[in-house]
């Protein structure tokens, strides 16, 4: 009998390991998913916005940065998307079970652009990827 509860205990001890790698997969999902959402959406002309989605793990970002590549009237778009991803990419996939990620932009005018200040991009962007997070969540399939 006890060799039974133990193996048991073995077999609900490894489930709860891979149960919470699982989750952690799930949650880097759909951070991706918000976090490339926000930045190819976010209107451009310096880049100076789109660079500003910042990962982080167990805190949010306090700080802003300066434009990737920057330029005007959108023209390093691409180049400041490209780095934006990457660096949120590269936090987003460091990230262990139990510990919260962070994706934050500090700039003053960000409100002001998901309020539909520009034409580019609809209002209620920011709404929108956390929407698309959710759903991710939502059609996760966890195997334990």
């Amino acid at each position: 009998m006890a060799r039974t509860l133990r193996n048991l205990a073995d077999r609900l001890e490894k489930a709860a390991d891979k149960l919470g790698e699982e989750v952690n997969g799930v949650k880097k999902k759909a951070a991706t998913v918000i976090v490339r959402d926000l930045i190819t959406v976010t209107p451009v002309d310096t880049s100076r916005a789109l660079s500003n989605w910042l990962a982080t793990i167990g805190t949010p970002a306090n700080n802003s940065v300066l434009a990737h590549s920057p330029g005007s009237g959108g023209s390093t778009r691409g180049a400041s998307i490209s780095t934006a991803l990457a660096n949120a990419i590269g936090v987003i996939n460091g990230v262990k079970p139990g510990q919260p990620i962070f994706l934050t932009n500090n700039l003053r005018y960000i409100r002001r652009l998901n309020d539909g200040h520009s034409k580019q991009a609809p209002a209620g962007f920011v709404e929108r990827a956390k929407l698309l997070g959710g759903k991710t969540v939502r059609e996760a399939k966890i195997k334990v």
